[in-house]
């Protein structure tokens, strides 16, 4: 039986007392908070318009690879400011944190301009046409460039994380979100001339954020954060050497995502609105797992940085098995209750049946991923960052891809093919991340 010990879960920083749930639970809420910004526009869209449903789904999808990939210096950054908190050294990790802001907007300052004028291509790449075509492009423009405001709200969020304050994403996910579901509410059904419905949303969703972001930065400097606002190459380089690997196994997975939501809108919007709901339900489950995943990689970090190896194991050992027991019970949950959930976003007997099958494969998937989402951090905290990116790289492309072609499209399996292959990405992850730990390479990385 597995021996729980507590003190691998608390942390001293100074007189600041540190544990594994004070991170975990405000960590939590902003996933849940991030995650009902999509719920809450597709309840609203919904009333408008299933194909407006269908349209946004698409759009955000191919968005949250930009923004996935703007994680990467976001990603570096954390991880570095983890271990020279760890080390004993503020100062680098102020640095590092003013190096970071410089290069989140720059690059997405970029990428935002480069997603406004590339969104008709890439919408007609995920097999839109038409009216739900249109609609996607208004809303895909407008959502692009927010991209530095969304990025750099993000970028705060995850520092003020590193730093202990967690608690602080938490009122910023709060407030952010309630100002979202009220300016998308007028938005859509107040008598505004400007724009198209589906364009105001998309605006009213940035400005909440934008005042996310400010709420954000207001907290950082009111807690007096480490930050000095520079930029040097060397930790630009440095960031980016372990941001890159790091961030783009999400970025894989979006990609992937895509990839098959194309699949799936070649089925018809209405698959694609069904596709929406169910993925709405689901995105929940693992928000705890990845709670626990996100803050074992600041108590992982730390502990490299002060040398503390025997602590990292028994850390991974417990966030594991926490993990693995949360996504158990949130997903048999789920599936209890699964009629009434999809009944809040249709009321069609024949859709709410089908979907009984996908919900029960969705176990199987949810149970690998919180695996996944603690060695993930695991790893990317101890510079172990060429590891995840090249399994997840492989495991996107044959499994995630190219399984959901051959179950859907070729077998003609549908969405029931789709979460099949989903299954097959999620546990070929688990079994290459627990080899890789066991086998302790990790530990002579340097960073």
């Amino acid at each position: 039986m597995l021996k729980i010990d507590r003190s691998v879960w608390t942390l001293y920083d100074g007189k600041k007392k540190i544990t594994l749930l004070s991170l975990v639970l405000p960590l939590l809420m902003q996933s849940i908070f991030t995650q009902l910004y999509g719920t809450a526009n597709t309840l609203l869209l919904k009333g408008y318009s299933e194909v407006a449903v269908a349209a946004s789904s698409v759009a955000n999808q191919v968005l949250d690879i930009s923004i996935m990939l703007l994680m990467v210096v976001t990603t570096g950054s954390v991880i570095i400011s983890s271990i020279e908190f760890g080390a004993g050294e503020p100062e680098r990790a102020a640095r590092i944190a003013g190096t970071g802001s410089v290069l989140v907007v720059c690059v997405s300052v970029v990428l935002a301009l480069v997603n406004f004028f590339a969104a008709e291509p890439l919408m007609v790449f995920m097999n839109l046409e038409g009216e739900p075509l249109t609609l996607a492009c208004e809303y895909y423009r407008v959502r692009s460039l927010f991209l530095p405001i969304i990025t750099l709200m993000s970028f705060f969020n995850h520092l003020l994380v590193c730093n202990g304050y967690s608690k602080y994403t938490l009122i910023v996910g709060i407030s952010s979100n309630l100002l979202n579901i009220l300016f998308s509410f007028a938005a859509l059904y107040a008598p505004f001339d400007f724009m198209t419905p589906i364009s105001r949303v998309a605006l009213a969703a940035g400005i909440a954020q934008a005042l996310g972001l400010l709420t954000a930065i207001a907290f950082f400097v009111f807690k007096r954060c480490p930050y000095f606002f520079n930029f040097t190459p060397k930790s630009a380089l440095k960031i980016l050497k372990l941001g890159i690997p790091s961030a783009m196994v999400s970025v894989m997975f979006r990609l992937a995502q895509t990839f098959t939501n194309s699949f799936v809108a070649a089925m018809g919007y209405e698959v694609v609105a069904t596709k929406t709901y169910i993925s709405t339900i689901v995105a929940y489950i693992p928000l705890l797992g990845f709670a626990i995943g996100q803050a074992n990689s600041v108590f992982m970090g730390r502990y490299k940085g002060a040398g503390l190896v025997d602590k990292q194991k028994r850390l991974h050992r417990q966030d594991l098995l926490l993990a693995f027991c949360c996504n158990l019970v949130l997903s048999l949950l789920v599936l209890v209750f699964h009629r009434p959930l999809m009944s809040m976003f249709t009321t069609d007997p024949a859709i709410i049946n089908a979907t009984t099958a996908i919900f029960v494969i969705d176990l199987f998937v949810q149970l690998p991923r919180s695996i996944n989402n603690v060695s993930e951090n695991s790893l990317s905290a101890n510079g172990d960052v060429r590891t995840i990116f090249a399994t997840s790289t492989l495991s996107c492309w044959l499994g995630s891809v190219l399984l959901s072609y051959v179950f859907c499209v070729v077998l003609g399996w549908g969405l029931v093919g789709l979460w099949l292959a989903f299954v097959a990405d999620e546990t070929f992850k688990t079994v290459i991340y627990l080899f890789r730990w066991r086998s302790g390479k990790w530990q002579n990385i340097d960073v």
